[in-house]
């Protein structure tokens, strides 16, 4: 089995435990569950975080290999995951909008950040061609909002405004949204608080 399927196949059966153990009637169980992941999760955000400091002392050389591990979509998940990412949010938005702009241009259309607040709501507006079509607007927002949730999954929204109306419309949940709600699921998504932070 390819490593990818088999990595979602894993994926998909922590969720379901989770799940089991969320839908388990036994309160004590459930903190018990609770406090076995976030101790994992401390666990291994500390060790990370150990390599990636071991990796910049190396100096030039261990500083592009970071770059690297930031760029490949696995391993940059799982520093997002641990906040351990080596681009802010700021940059990796700015990097996603510079990837979509020949999907954009193939469009006619143009994006354009607006902001990123503190608390890292990100707001872009979208420029369409006059006169589009209906469906290909939709397609090229959904898509744009897709590449950014991507790039950005700890942002605390993703906003897309239409340059014409100005209304903001998206379906995205963020990982800052997931990790302010009270279910263990959110544990799976939430940075972690380690010692020094």
């Amino acid at each position: 089995m390819p490593p990818d399927k088999d990595l979602q196949k894993r994926i998909k059966r922590i969720g379901e435990i989770v799940e089991q153990l969320e839908a388990t009637a036994d309160p004590n169980a459930r903190a018990m569950a609770k406090e076995l992941l976030e101790s994992l999760m401390a666990l291994h955000g500390a060790a990370l975080e150990k390599i990636l400091n071991i990796t910049h002392e190396v100096g030039e050389t261990g500083d592009s290999l970071i770059r690297q591990f930031g760029s490949d979509q696995l391993i940059s998940g799982l520093l997002l995951l641990y906040s351990l990412h080596p681009q802010d949010l700021r940059t990796r938005v700015s990097s996603a909008l510079e990837k979509s702009r020949g999907f954009l241009d193939s469009h006619s259309a143009k994006a354009e950040l607006v902001s990123i607040s503190d608390d890292g709501a990100v707001t872009l507006r979208l420029h369409l061609k006059p006169g589009g079509c209906g469906s290909t607007a939709a397609t090229v927002k959904s898509t744009l909002e897709s590449t950014l949730q991507d790039a950005a999954p700890d942002a605390a929204s993703i906003l897309v405004q239409e340059a014409d109306n100005g209304a903001p419309r998206s379906g995205f949940i963020s990982v800052a949204q997931l990790a302010n709600g009270q279910s263990m699921t959110a544990l799976s998504v939430a940075p972690i608080q380690r010692s020094g932070d």
